[in-house]
């Protein structure tokens, strides 16, 4: 093979390298997801929201509730959004922390003088085996919304 051919060859397959590497670097693709929490028809305030992953390796994304139950997630390693793909979804909520009495504590350490108020919710909602939540992010924006029931 003539010298001037190695040289296309060689080029080429270093473009095409980059190219590569290039995508890998983006990282996987996110899309926007924004939703309501709602508990027996009312806005769900102060929840935490969490999306677990069903794929292995993936990072979670998780977002609080404001006044008017809305989130907006934020993935735990790249920034704004979820990664595209199924999840379970879990949500917490809870009342004012309870402050101890004095030389009481929950873990014998100092500061651990409180323990978590009482769920404002189910507890099944806490945890991804029972909650029965499932959010599918697609590309682009999605809005999933969750009514909540006793």
């Amino acid at each position: 093979m003539p010298a001037c051919d190695w040289k296309l060859l060689t080029s080429i397959l270093i473009t095409l390298f980059a190219i590569g590497c290039d995508r890998d670097s983006e990282g996987p693709e996110l899309a926007v997801v924004n939703g309501t929490i709602k508990y027996q028809g009312d806005p769900l305030e102060n929840a935490m929201v969490l999306f677990l992953p069903d794929t292995p390796g993936d990072p979670s994304a998780s977002a609080t509730t404001d006044a008017s139950g809305r989130y907006r997630l934020q993935s735990a390693t790249s920034g704004n959004g979820a990664i595209v793909g199924r999840y379970r979804v879990t949500v917490t909520a809870r009342g004012p922390d309870k402050v101890l009495p004095e030389g009481q504590s929950l873990s014998g350490l100092p500061g651990g003088n409180t323990e978590p108020g009482e769920p404002l919710i189910p507890s099944k909602y806490f945890l991804p085996d029972t909650s029965g939540l499932i959010g599918l992010v697609e590309s682009g924006k999605n809005t999933i919304d969750f009514e909540l029931t006793k």
